[in-house]
């Protein structure tokens, strides 16, 4: 059963897939959408193998299976009463003694927000009722519930950007996207939370239905409960997007002024009040992590030195966060196979910024909201994880998000019909 079930799960989101108009793309074969998702199954089983026969000391344990491990604890708790395991689920009883078996129900440092692990093992609790414990299944629900995700994001960016094939390639195919979503990590949960926030985004901004807004709402719940980071990346770009959608104003300086503000009342309410530690927790997490990566030994490990939560010593780091989250890692310095097509991903990124500088091309009133919407979100995201994180490892899987909207951004800025003339001159 742990193989013929997963395969069964396999075949039915595939048929979902295959029957269902919603994963239907004009100018995308059905056949080439199905292969995109049987290369997320691919993935699953190579994260299978290598987290099951690779990876097996203690101090290796990955998330997949801390996650997981404690799911099944407290799923244990259906047998027992399925009130009690519905009340664990919706966080209704917070003191069963189910929790003490538990090892990562609580983070070892809290910053005072919302325990995102407790997010993703109940996400895995409720896989449960279909998986029957085995952890095949698990990997197939998370390649669905990723590849909706995407498909979310596709549509909404799509809208936009008519370069079908080029928005294809960018938000289902960047390899490092297809291995850390093809499994029950927070990835999985974050791309689902930003396909609902952007496909309702973009979708509200042409009619404001209910459906289109309980579709944001859906997302920013999704993103609160898994990664409060990626939502505070994402407000000010959304806020903007807004005003420049339903006003005149230049798109650069809404962004940029909502930006400034964002940032100043967030040092007034963190340094001047103390009432919102959000630069305390950022320098707490940065530390914390420092000394969790050094006892571990971590091999990617990444010497940025501690700081204390001062302004200067953020207005200082800053260049270097937005650096390291945009660079690593550099191919030149790959230190275990999973790091060599990030680093490719990394090269990529900078020979598209090349190219939009010599082949740009102006983009008219909507993509210019969009493309200033994805870097003032791509932005602020690089710098939360540049400049709290010290594992290159880390930073491959916590920039993932970006990808579609990074990437994407270089994509409609350059002039593919200028590149095409001048290689057919050569």
């Amino acid at each position: 059963m742990s193989i013929i079930l997963p395969i069964v799960w396999a075949l039915i989101f595939l048929f979902i897939i295959w029957k269902s108009t919603f994963f239907t793309i004009e100018g995308i074969s059905k056949n080439i959408i199905i292969g995109t998702f049987g290369i997320k199954l691919i993935a699953s089983v190579f994260l299978y193998v290598i987290y099951t026969y690779y990876y097996t000391n203690e101090t290796d344990v990955c998330d997949i299976l801390k996650y997981y491990g404690d799911a099944k604890i407290l799923f244990a708790s259906i047998h027992d009463s399925v009130f009690d395991f519905f009340k664990i689920l919706f966080g209704i009883d917070t003191t069963s003694p189910y929790f003490e078996q538990t090892d990562y129900w609580s983070r070892l440092y809290n910053y005072g927000y919302i325990v995102d692990n407790r997010t993703i093992i109940r996400a895995n609790m409720i896989v449960m009722l279909f998986s029957f414990g085995y952890i095949g299944v698990h990997y197939v629900f998370a390649d669905f519930i990723s590849f909706f995700g995407y498909f979310l994001i596709f549509k909404a960016i799509h809208s936009i950007f008519p370069k079908v094939k080029t928005v294809f390639f960018f938000v289902f195919l960047m390899p490092s996207a297809i291995l850390w979503t093809s499994a029950m990590l927070k990835e999985v949960l974050v791309v689902l939370g930003l396909g609902f926030t952007l496909y309702g985004m973009v979708a509200t901004s042409n009619i404001a239905s209910w459906k289109n807004i309980v579709c944001f709402i859906i997302g920013i719940i999704i993103l609160l409960g898994i990664k409060l980071y990626v939502l505070v990346a994402l407000l000010p770009a959304v806020t903007s997007f807004f005003l420049v959608e339903k006003g005149t104003i230049r798109p650069w300086l809404t962004y940029c002024s909502i930006c400034i503000l964002g940032i100043v009342l967030l040092g007034f309410l963190d340094f001047g009040t103390h009432t919102i530690p959000f630069f305390e927790s950022f320098a707490g997490k940065r530390n914390d992590f420092i000394n969790t990566a050094i006892v571990n030994n971590a091999g990617s490990y990444l010497p940025i030195g501690k700081i204390t939560a001062t302004p200067w010593n953020f207005i200082k780091e800053t260049p270097v966060a937005i650096w390291n989250g945009l660079a690593l890692p550099y191919l030149w310095a790959v230190k275990n196979p999973l790091q060599i097509l990030p680093a490719f991903e990394s090269l990529l990124l900078f020979v598209l910024m090349l190219l939009t500088t010599l082949f740009f091309k102006k983009p008219s009133t909507q993509i210019r909201n969009f493309i200033w919407f994805c870097c003032i979100f791509s932005l602020v995201l690089i710098w939360e994880i540049g400049i709290s994180t010290p594992v290159v490892g880390g930073i491959v899987r916590y920039k993932i998000p970006i990808f579609p909207f990074l990437y994407t951004t270089f994509a409609m800025l350059i002039d593919w019909n200028k590149i095409i003339q001048r290689f057919k001159q050569k």
